[in-house]
This record gives structure tokens, C-alpha cells and sequence, in this order.
């Protein structure tokens, strides 16, 4: 599904109003980036970087890339996979610090640019998790190679008292949304990163409550998931504080493990990916696209033969595909490194897995 049938749909609201006017104007007619990019048909392949270990990844339909946060090296990963080749941006002080990965990164549809959160790791590796650490939202223009704006979360909004901020999206006004996880919270930033609130507080003080870990966005819904009780929930972009709403999906299946979730634009929004860490990818339905409920069609497992310690961690679009992206976590750092020695690093093609389910 190109773009232009995206746009329609989105502007569409066949059983409910997915996006309010911006501006006067509705969704259909902002600035819905898309490209010409060819058919990428490499199916499963591999993108050979050592201690690439991403944690997240993002398909940029207008420049034809795929985004990538590289977890250990606290870099950001540019792929041109038509190419074969990838940059790395690094950041000093942050990129080979110990102290801090790169996990969540999003392409905006609207305006183009990418958000690329730098978390304190310790969030993640540390029992009970310790949220004191650094943690900083940047805003990337892919044209010109810029950073727009960098906000520290931690000085700004949190103070250390609650983190694990583990993934990011925007929506059609242009404001970004960081998701936290220990415990569950949303920090919200405006368009020209200029201001910076908690949107959806901690509702509880104790920190070793796993809760949100993956966000997505359809128009003016906001789709978290609850790794810690294995649940949906939706919220309202245009609400000025956030307030989550249950989304149920049938049969109950609880959801396992849960990471990372994707709403790929090629099926229009209407069908979430949610990487769950040992099980494989969980395909689930919003037949109307409002996701006040979801149909959990089933699971598409990692193929056999990956090596040992594999998790999945997220999917991303690429091209018209869609790939799982495993990671790592327990491989032994390389002495006088933060990383593993792996060089190799396999993007598994599910797209014909999701779509026999969606035809099932």
C-alpha cells in the first residue's frame, strides 16, 4: 500500500474520526512525506556491522532508509539497504559510554525528521532496575544531517525518580512521545522541541513495575503496550494529558515478553506488530483502524538456525517487506569495548508469514 491510499485512509474515518484538523486542514492534506523508493526483494539478508546489535529500526519511505538505534555503541545507524551500506553517527561523550545505549528511534510521515532517544542502560540491566541515569531525546533532519534540538529527559522531567524510556513516535501536529517503562509513563515533547512534559505520569512510585515498552500511532491514536501485563492501550493525541483506554484483543491471548510494536503503513495502520522476545511476532487486527479492540490473529515465529541468545526486539518496515530485528543482549563484551563481537546481523523477511494470516 503506497502512500496516497495511506493518506486516504487516514483522512477517511470509515467508523471513526482517526485525526482532528490540524490547522484548519484534515490529515489528508499535511505534509505526508512519501518517495518512489524500488521494489526491495533481497527477502531475508543480513547487514554485516560489527557490534551493530540494534535495538530498534524505521523505515524512511521518502529517502528509501531504514533507521536503526545501535544499543551497546550508543550510535545511530543510518541503512541504505538498496546499497548495501551503512552510516554511523556518533555522539561524543555518549556513543562507547557504558552508561548509555540508543534503542527507540521513529521516522515522522509528516514532517520527515527522526527522533532518536539516548537511555541510561542501567534502567534495563540492573535489579531493582536504577532509573537515575541520563536520559535525552533528539530531533534529526535526514536532508541536511542535522540535530534540530536535544532535550534531557532526566534534568527537565523526571529528576531520576522513574525511566526505562525505551521507544519513540510523533504525531500528525508534530509532537513526540517517549515511552518509559519502569514504571509505565509518557513524556511528551512539542514540535519545535521547545517544551517538554510528563503527558502520562507514573501512577505509581515503585520503579521495578515493568509497564509500557513499545508505541505506535494511527492519526490521533496513541497504541502503547503494557509488556508487564501483557495488554494494548490506546490514547488520545489530541487530549492535552494522556488517559489510557484498554484495548482488548480476541482470543485473550496474554502477550509475552512483549517489546517493541510497529504499525506498518503499508497495511495502512490497521495491523500492529508486536515483538515478543522468545515467542516471535504477534499479528493483530484493528479492522476499522480505530483499535477499540483487535483481533490477535496469530504468531510468526523466528526461523530455525539463528545463533544462540537470539531475542526479537522489534519489526520494521523496508521497502514494501516486513522484518523481524533480533538482538543479542548476553554476548560477551569485547575487552576495552561495550559490545559483543557479532558482525553479522540478520533481518528476517515475515512478509508473506503476516500476509497469510491477514488472508486467513
Amino acid at each position: 500500500m503506497r502512500f496516497s491510499l495511506f493518506a486516504a485512509l487516514l483522512a477517511s474515518g470509515v467508523q471513526c474520526q482517526l485525526t482532528r484538523p490540524i490547522d484548519g486542514r484534515d490529515v489528508a492534506e499535511s505534509s505526508i512525506r512519501s518517495g518512489s523508493c524500488p521494489p526491495f526483494n533481497r527477502g531475508t539478508f543480513s547487514i554485516n556491522a560489527y557490534q551493530l546489535y540494534p535495538e530498534n529500526g524505521d523505515w524512511d519511505a521518502e529517502l528509501c532508509q531504514v533507521y536503526f538505534g545501535i544499543l551497546f555503541n550508543a550510535s545511530f545507524g543510518i541503512s541504505h539497504p538498496y546499497q548495501d551500506r551503512l552510516e554511523v553517527i556518533e555522539f561524543p561523550g555518549i556513543t562507547r559510554n557504558p552508561a548509555q545505549h540508543i534503542g527507540g528511534v521513529g521516522w515522522d510521515v509528516h514532517s520527515g525528521l527522526v527522533s532518536v532517544l539516548i537511555n541510561a542502560g542501567a534502567a534495563f540491566t540492573t535489579t531493582p532496575p536504577d532509573v537515575s541515569g541520563t536520559n535525552i531525546i533528539k530531533k534529526f533532519d535526514p536532508h541536511t544531517k542535522a540535530f534540530l534540538w536535544s532535550l534531557n529527559i532526566t534534568e527537565l522531567v523526571t529528576n531520576g525518580t522513574y525511566g526505562g524510556f525505551n521507544d519513540v513516535t510523533a504525531d500528525p501536529r508534530g509532537n513526540t512521545y517517549v515511552v518509559g517503562t519502569f514504571p509505565s509513563s509518557i513524556v511528551r515533547v512539542n514540535k519545535a522541541g521547545t517544551e517538554i512534559f510528563p503527558w502520562y505520569p507514573p501512577q505509581t512510585s515503585n520503579t521495578s513495575v515493568i509497564g509500557y515498552t513499545g508505541i505506535a500511532w494511527r492519526g490521533d491514536t496513541i497504541i502503547v503496550l503494557d509488556s508487564g501485563a501483557g495488554k494494548l492501550y490506546r490514547f488520545d493525541a489530541a487530549a492535552a494529558k494522556g488517559a489510557p483506554v484498554l484495548v482488548p484483543h480476541y482470543p485473550p491471548r496474554a502477550i509475552e515478553g512483549g517489546d517493541g510494536i510497529h504499525l506498518p503503513v503499508k497495511i495502512g495502520g490497521k495491523v500492529l506488530l508486536v515483538a515478543e522476545h522468545f515467542k516471535g511476532v504477534s499479528v493483530l487486527r484493528s479492522r476499522s483502524g480505530c483499535w477499540d479492540e483487535a483481533e490477535h490473529l496469530g504468531t510468526v515465529p523466528n526461523p530455525p538456525g539463528l545463533p544462540e541468545g537470539w531475542l526479537i526486539v522489534s519489526t520494521t518496515q523496508i521497502g514494501e517487506r516486513l522484518n523481524i530485528i533480533n538482538d543479542w543482549f548476553a554476548d560477551p563484551w569485547v575487552p576495552g569495548t561495550v559490545a559483543g563481537n557479532k558482525t553479522e546481523f540478520p533481518m528476517i523477511d515475515i512478509t508473506a508469514q503476516v500476509d497469510q494470516l491477514l488472508a486467513a
